[in-house]
């Protein structure tokens, strides 16, 4: 989550939008992750 906000902080301050969507594709991989390995622990 750490490069996520990194990514997005330098796409905001660049003006580069392809880093921002990357930043937002990549923090709802990490979100799927962590809601898939809370499901994995509940069991």
């Amino acid at each position: 989550m750490g490069c996520v906000r990194d990514m997005t902080l330098a796409g905001v301050l660049d003006s580069n939008p392809q880093l921002i969507w990357a930043s937002h594709y990549l923090s709802a991989l990490a979100k799927a992750l962590m809601d898939d390995a809370e499901l994995g622990m509940n069991h």
